[in-house]
């Protein structure tokens, strides 16, 4: 009977996407309370109003990063 070697891999969990997990989390409550008339993003100026965008989009490009 042959003796099967098992080799374990360490798990590296990446600070990376719990960001992006956060950033996606904080577009969607940006996104949700610019109907409610709040401006979570202000200090961008004109460009809060693409702000839910562009984090969403990075944080799904961090979420998906290895």
């Amino acid at each position: 009977m042959r003796k099967a070697m098992v080799i374990r891999e360490k798990q590296n969990t990446s600070i990376l996407p719990i960001i992006g997990g956060l950033m996606i989390g904080f577009a969607v409550i940006d996104f949700a309370m610019s109907f409610a008339g709040v401006n979570l993003t202000s200090f961008l100026g004109p460009a809060s109003r693409f702000s839910p965008l562009v984090l969403g989009f990075i944080g799904s490009a961090l979420l998906n990063s290895k």
